[in-house]
């Protein structure tokens, strides 16, 4: 427990004096056929929120609220037309993420780093995150590995996930992949553009997320 002692609780929660602060949480079933996403960065009372489904076979489901306002207590917002709630149950052991919302879904998944039009869905995700080790430090906050139990609900029913998951919680800095992503193979695509401009391609294996940043006029930066 040494490395949650260092860190301390209350970095699982806000940092009041950090001019920008985020958390995001990653799950996928084992083998890399369905994974979600969910992130939040806030900047003040002002915020970009980011979710997202992808499953064999399937568009990609798109979720994203940018430089949006609604902040309520603790890590509730709720924008025009959405809710979402990001829950510490337990430091460094169990977090609750949810959110009723409506998405898009992609063809192309590279569309979500443009105007990310699409078919509009409604979804609805209610996540379990457990830690099953100690988070790790990282430049301005930390990273952990997990489990996630997930139910997606879909207009044509009900998604489950349960299996491998991380998160990540950084303050005083956006967070953005620092490193390029491990880019061996294709799996299922998961871009998202930030409201900076700034384009994430994430991809899921049968290893995991990988994530890198993207040159939206390289159009080889999307090839890993």
């Amino acid at each position: 427990m040494g490395e949650v002692s260092r860190l301390n609780a209350r970095d699982e929660g806000r940092h009041a004096d950090a001019a920008v602060e985020a958390w995001w949480f990653w799950g996928y079933l084992a083998g890399g056929t369905a994974g979600l996403f969910v992130g939040l960065e806030l900047r003040g009372q002002r915020f970009d929120y980011f979710a997202g489904l992808v499953r064999t076979g399937s568009p990609y489901l798109h979720v994203a609220e940018l430089d949006s306002t609604g902040l309520r207590s603790g890590l509730e917002i709720k924008p025009p037309e959405m809710w979402a709630d990001h829950r510490c149950d337990e430091p460094f052991r169990q977090w609750s993420v949810g959110h009723e919302a409506h998405g898009v879904l992609l063809d192309d998944p590279g569309d979500a780093l443009g105007n990310a039009y699409g078919r509009p869905v409604p979804v609805t995700f209610d996540i379990e995150w457990y830690g099953l080790a100690e988070p790790e430090a990282i430049a301005g906050g930390y990273v952990q590995r997990g489990e996630v139990d997930a139910v997606v609900e879909l207009l044509e029913g009900e998604l489950r996930i349960e299996g491998p998951a991380s998160r990540v919680h950084v303050w005083g800095r956006p967070w953005t992949p620092t490193a390029p992503g491990e880019r061996t193979g294709w799996g299922l695509r998961a871009p998202y553009r930030r409201s900076d401009g700034v384009g994430i391609e994430q991809v899921l294996t049968s290893t995991g997320w990988h994530a890198w940043i993207v040159d939206n006029g390289d159009p080889d930066a999307l090839r890993p």
